[in-house]
């Protein structure tokens, strides 16, 4: 007789998470199917296109998720409108999105997913984005056609998300494939060229492109920024949410009662705003108190909500960066290492505790104390973090779009 303790055949952990992932990969095969049929169809009507009609030739696509403008894409699509006018640029955007009306005032917008957009794609000398496949229809199942030889004639640029920290397998080379990856920072311009294989010339430290407004823009309004990131795809959700540490602790502090009357007597307000891919869970968390403001991606943007806050509150966020730029205090607050990693991202060369631009502390009266401190000292970054710093970001200016799109530029050249 088999032991209780061990699975029996068939359904063990693994076995299910193999099971799993194979179903969601034959769920997918219709989309995998749709699109490699829409490619083989539209590639001569855009390749023709190219050719006949001006709006498809030289042209450089610009995207972030596909649904905001609030990223480098949107920055860089700016400078480009602004600066570099002759350039034939096109945004890709839902036309449902609440930026369609900011990026539609710059210039020529496509719908995502429309069949102009699947064109444009096709004809486009640049494809450029925050995220894999730049500015294609689908980001992941086109990330997946690209490993298997299925892509576009045009160049590949990726202008990144936020500064890469962590361990990111499937972004090394020959898993992504790419013609340009900017790097915002020194530091980790040295890891991406040394450890992730692209060849020489890929990965440049050009800075990225949202940076040149915030040194622009750096306007502090007595406000306090808790930006939490999302601990992936397969962190609860649902009901399940209510019992993870992660809205626990939160939840927790935004119930402090040392918190709220630092809120009053300096006159402050926190600002909530979870990752993105957290948002749907936001309704759960609740605040007594009108300081503390609950604030949804739709009605809130993020770069704005960065330029106006004295101290960022993060737990592995690497909106950290942008905060540092601006050389206002950080506080991290990990309470869960160890679950985070479990269901995140796991460890690169970056550390919180030798690199970081805070102090990092893993209770709510830690965290507490911390923030006491800061707003004693008018919320000011600290020497030793300032250092720490000057050594990432060694090159701080409002020329990262220019220098991104003299890199682009070269592209053209090879």
């Amino acid at each position: 007789m088999k032991s209780p303790s061990k699975p029996q055949r068939g359904f063990g952990p693994s076995k299910l998470k193999g099971k799993q992932k194979m179903m969601h990969q034959l769920q997918k095969l219709p989309e995998y199917g749709k699109n490699v049929f829409l490619l083989a169809v539209l590639w001569p009507v855009a390749a023709v296109l190219r050719k006949t009609n001006p709006s498809y030739r030289h042209l450089w696509l610009v995207a972030e998720r596909g649904i905001d403008a609030r990223d480098n894409g949107y920055w860089f699509f700016r400078y480009l409108r602004e600066k570099q006018p002759q350039i034939n640029a096109c945004y890709v955007i839902d036309k449902t999105s609440p930026d369609y009306e900011k990026v539609a005032q710059l210039g020529d917008t496509v719908a995502l997913g429309s069949l102009r957009h699947y064109l444009k794609y096709l004809a486009a000398d640049q494809l450029i984005s925050t995220h894999v496949q730049p500015a294609s229809p689908n980001l992941m199942l086109y990330y997946h056609l690209r490993q298997i030889g299925i892509h576009p004639r045009g160049k590949q640029v990726l202008l990144q998300h936020g500064i890469i920290m962590a361990e990111m397998k499937w972004m090394r080379y020959p898993h992504l494939k790419l013609d340009f990856f900017a790097s915002g920072g020194k530091m980790e311009y040295d890891y991406l060229s040394s450890e992730f294989g692209f060849p020489e010339g890929v990965v440049q430290y050009t800075g990225l492109c949202r940076y040149d407004n915030l040194t622009r823009g750096n306007t502090p309004s007595n406000e306090i920024l808790v930006m939490p990131t999302w601990r992936g795809s397969n962190y609860p959700q649902g009901d399940q949410f209510y019992e993870t540490p992660y809205y626990k602790h939160f939840q927790s502090l935004l119930e402090n009662p040392l918190l709220l009357r630092l809120l009053e007597e300096k006159n402050l307000k926190l600002i909530f705003y979870p990752h993105i891919e957290l948002q749907k869970e936001l309704d759960k968390f609740k605040s007594t108190s009108g300081r503390v403001i609950l604030a949804s991606w739709r009605d809130y943007d993020v770069q704005a909500l960065l330029m106006r806050c004295n101290l960022l509150i993060t737990d592995y966020s690497s909106v950290h960066f942008d905060v540092g730029y601006m050389e206002k205090p950080v506080i991290y607050y990990q309470f869960d290492m160890a679950d985070f990693r479990k269901f995140s991202y796991q460890e690169g060369y970056f550390s919180y505790d030798n690199h970081g631009f805070g102090p990092v502390v893993k209770t709510e009266e830690a965290l507490m104390e911390a923030l006491l401190t800061s707003a004693q000292n008018g919320f000011r970054m600290e020497k030793e973090y300032h250092d720490r710093l000057d050594a990432f970001f060694p090159m701080r200016d409002e020329k990262n779009c220019e220098r991104t799109f003299q890199a682009v530029c070269k592209l053209m050249e090879k």
